[in-house]
């Protein structure tokens, strides 16, 4: 298994260009990828013969991030000068001495999808050390990653591409390029979903400022992630700070215009500026939203009785009454109640 090290060259440059990703330290998913990811860069690059330190900061930010979640790091095992014993010992120490360990501790306190975090963080990166087109070891970390996924579904969309080059017998360089790609992207992708998951928690649990804090987290990191907007509006809503509720919407309305969910994703944003916009007395402003919510959803049963309140505002009877018994005929008893 670890012949190949004798013709590997030192991966001190193609690790330095590596991991510039944000880390989010409020994310405890993130953290634990982070952990898995910097500690197995150290323990490869210290193998390798890489620069001293280059060590010491991938390190330094695995034992920070290990600090965040309550595991301490042992030090990294002591170079003989012979490539294969040192590879063997770095595996020991990723596998036996540390992974195994810190796995456990993640799912106790945080749950299994943290400790499949860490684990396929840890694995991926092991292949630096590890691969060979169609070796069997490469095989077997493959098979880990897609066991841990499991825990962890979103992990899907990051890896699998890595995994069809392993499945393929793809060249080194080739897998190589992927792990990089995927370290470099995971810790950001990662503390989204973490962020959007709290922000919808916190909604459901009424605690609409925490909810608003938790989206624009999400959104430091995505700006154009449209449905943070979307969760960050509705909480601003309840919370009745509508100016900045009519500002996510519309920046909503801006990012979802031309995808292929428009209609479904549009017609709750329009409907949603379009109440504000009444509750302001912007009537004008109101109908043309609402009119759009309608061409979207033909059967929205509450833009129907929104629109129609707005018209009866605006003094036209006749349009007011057409709505409301449009809305009535789709959701009978929607009407019973005279406000937004």
């Amino acid at each position: 298994m670890f012949k190949r090290f004798l013709c590997l060259s030192v991966l001190t440059v193609a690790f330095a260009a590596a991991i510039a990703a944000q880390t989010n330290p409020d994310s405890t998913m993130s953290q634990a990828w982070v952990l898995g990811s910097k500690l197995s860069l150290a323990a490869t690059l210290h193998t390798q013969g890489g620069d001293a330190a280059l060590v010491g900061r991938q390190f330094n930010a695995a034992s920070t991030a290990a600090t965040s979640i309550g595991v301490k790091l042992p030090v990294l095992p002591t170079k003989t000068g012979d490539k294969i014993k040192d590879s063997a010992a770095a595996v020991n120490y990723l596998i036996n001495v540390t992974g195994n360990r810190i796995g456990a501790i993640l799912g106790n306190s945080y749950g299994p999808e943290h400790a499949a975090i860490f684990e396929v963080a840890l694995k991926s990166n092991m292949l630096l050390l590890l691969y060979g087109p169609g070796d069997s070891t490469a095989n077997t970390i493959a098979g880990v990653i897609r066991n841990r996924i499991a825990n962890a579904k979103f992990l899907n969309a990051m890896t699998g591409r890595l995994l069809q080059l392993i499945d393929a017998k793809a060249s080194y360089e080739q897998v190589k390029t992927e792990v990089f790609s995927l370290h470099d992207l995971a810790p950001k992708f990662i503390a989204i979903i973490e962020y959007a998951r709290n922000g919808e928690a916190k909604y459901l649990a009424k605690d609409y400022a925490g909810s608003a804090s938790e989206f624009t987290k999400a959104m430091a990191i995505d700006p154009q992630g449209a449905e943070y907007y979307f969760g960050r509006g509705r909480a601003y809503m309840q919370l009745q700070k509508n100016v900045e509720a009519v500002a996510d919407y519309s920046r909503v309305i801006q990012l979802e215009g031309s995808t292929p969910n428009a209609p479904k994703n549009l017609s709750v944003a329009y409907h949603n500026r379009g109440l504000l916009y009444g509750l302001a007395g912007k009537n004008a402003l109101a109908v043309a939203d609402l009119t759009q919510a309608i061409k979207l959803r033909p059967d929205y049963a509450n833009a129907f009785k929104v629109r129609g309140l707005v018209y009866r505002k605006m003094g036209n009877a006749k349009l007011a009454d057409a709505d409301l018994q449009t809305a009535e005929r789709l959701q009978p008893g929607i009407t019973n109640s005279s406000t937004y």
